[in-house]
């Protein structure tokens, strides 16, 4: 089994020079979900999952379009959810994710103070990346000598999921057995409709999750980046 995960585009953080909690895509993010499509064009997939969230949507749209899916939503692969910082200018936003990176790592494991916890976001997204497989995909998993190994139903199946850098990064950490902390989204980093593959790999009597690519952006070179300033937040 194949999972491909594709990060949202890129947001439109602060039109008009002022904060939104649900942006919309830029222009520079909608050509980067066409291209992402177009990359695809050739492949076949079971099925799409999609975050809620409106930028993680509207990237998902031309790629379910490309392959004739429908893309199914799934409440659990929203981003780490925030305080609010809708209405604030860029300088404020980007001096509240500054100061969030200079937290001691003990206080990382609180998340941003009034928005979720990383320890509630980490079981959210685990615990939605397993009932997924197991109730939509029938794979199940059990422990062999104090490991995880997956029984999987059918080799040959591939999904899709559009989420975000923090989502993406806990379900890879998750499916590789890799132990949880507050600075997982630091450690696999993910650019705007950036591209990672897992497989499962058979072992013994089941079969372990392996890495076949992270963050590939080739589909992306005929794209000129624009350096608005765009990329302050660390978590989108």
């Amino acid at each position: 089994m194949e999972i491909t995960l594709i990060r949202h585009a890129q947001p439109d953080w602060e039109p008009a020079d002022t904060a939104v909690d649900e942006p919309t895509l830029t222009a520079h993010g909608f050509a980067q979900s066409r291209c992402t499509a177009e990359a695809l064009a050739s492949e076949t997939f079971d099925a799409l999952y999609v975050s809620p969230l409106r930028r993680a949507r509207e990237t998902a749209q031309p790629i379910a379009e490309q392959l004739g899916l429908e893309p199914q939503v799934r409440s659990w692969l929203r981003e780490l959810r925030l305080p609010s910082l809708e209405g604030k200018t860029a300088e404020q936003v980007h001096a509240f994710f500054r100061n969030g990176r200079l937290r001691e790592p003990e206080h990382w494991w609180e998340g941003y103070k009034g928005g979720e916890s990383f320890r509630d976001f980490y079981q959210r997204v685990a615990t939605g990346t397993d009932a997924l497989l197991s109730d939509e995909h029938a794979m199940r998993v059990h422990e062999d000598s104090g490991h995880p190994l997956w029984q999987v139903p059918d080799w040959d199946a591939r999904i899709l999921v559009v989420a975000h850098e923090g989502t993406i990064a806990v379900m890879t950490a998750h499916l590789l057995g890799i132990e949880p902390n507050p600075w997982t989204p630091l450690r696999f980093t993910i650019a705007w409709t950036g591209i990672a593959r897992l497989h499962t790999a058979q072992l013994g009597n089941g079969a372990v999750w392996s890495l076949d690519v992270f963050n590939r952006t080739d589909h992306l070179a005929n794209l000129d980046y624009p350096h608005d300033g765009r990329a302050i937040r660390t978590l989108a």
